[in-house]
């Protein structure tokens, strides 16, 4: 049926049912405005909400993953010893992670013995090409109580980043009253005659935030999901059979509005070793813009 199919076939009221139906179709419709909601909003908006939630879950599905990240196993797998330099390394990412203070407390509640997380590194300022994999500023985010859950919250933030993009990108137009149309419009970041076009032309704040012209720009701009999340595989170098020839082969980049480049992986670990790492920690300051 698709990410947004039981929306489509609610019986209610479509002007009923779509802002009670998913976060992001309550924040769309903050963002828009309830006049947005049109006897055809649902089945227009529909399908470019389920091409983006598709392309978020096939990048987010491509990030390797989970490993078990506990200090108790440094030295002992692999993968523990190539993301972190140091034992200790362990817990202050744990402890230094902005992300990890709320939903960590919540699952220790639940008495959930483990977590999972996207975990991020960096390489170290001065290394070079060819070095053996050193990474520093281990970052986690996205919390949960399962793989599945943590891979879910990374796709509800960067469809919900998007929509926010948009919703910023109207806000810049209502404020001005009028932008340059090379500015405003989507079609001509990537198609040279598009832009040619509009060169002169200008886009005026009361013709352009009408109802049916922001539903068909948030539809071209959800068609633009690329620009908000990739993820790109395989980025050390591999040996002349085409197979790992290290640990850190198996991670990936992950490409988002963060200007910092991030190394990822799944990870999974226990929360009382999280716990206690938090309270080590009193000023968490490290973060993952996605």
């Amino acid at each position: 049926m698709g990410f947004f199919g039981s929306f489509l076939s609610h019986s209610q009221p479509v002007a009923c049912a779509l802002p009670e139906t998913h976060t992001v179709v309550r924040q769309i419709v903050s963002v828009l405005g309830f006049e947005v909601l049109s006897s055809d909003f649902a089945s227009r908006l529909a399908p470019a909400l389920d091409a983006a939630v598709e392309y978020f879950d096939g990048q987010i599905a491509s990030i390797p993953g989970p490993y078990d990240i506990s200090a108790a196993h440094y030295g002992h797998h692999p993968m523990v010893s190539t993301l972190f330099p140091a034992r200790q390394e362990i817990a202050r990412g744990f402890g230094r992670s902005r992300d990890v203070m709320q939903p960590l407390a919540f699952l220790a509640g639940a008495e959930q013995k483990q977590a999972f997380a996207l975990i991020g590194v960096r390489r170290p300022p001065g290394h070079k090409a060819g070095e053996f994999p050193s990474f520093c500023e281990h970052t986690l985010r996205s919390l949960a109580a399962s793989e599945s859950g943590a891979r879910q919250a990374l796709r509800n933030a960067a469809l919900t980043r998007l929509v926010t993009e948009f919703g910023e990108h109207i806000d810049r137009l209502r404020q001005k009253g009028s932008l340059p149309r090379a500015e405003w419009n989507m079609e001509n970041r990537g198609d040279q005659p598009v832009a040619d076009t509009d060169q002169g032309k200008q886009v005026l704040a009361d013709e352009e935030l009408q109802p049916e012209n922001l539903v068909r720009g948030l539809i071209a701009w959800l068609s633009r999901a690329s620009d908000c999340l990739h993820v790109r595989e395989g980025i050390y170098s591999h040996d002349a059979d085409g197979a790992p020839g290290h640990e850190a082969d198996l991670l990936a980049q992950l490409l988002s509005r963060d200007r910092r480049c991030w190394t990822v992986c799944l990870v999974c670990f226990p929360t009382d070793e999280a716990l206690a790492a938090v309270q080590n920690e009193v000023h968490p300051h490290r973060y993952i813009l996605i």
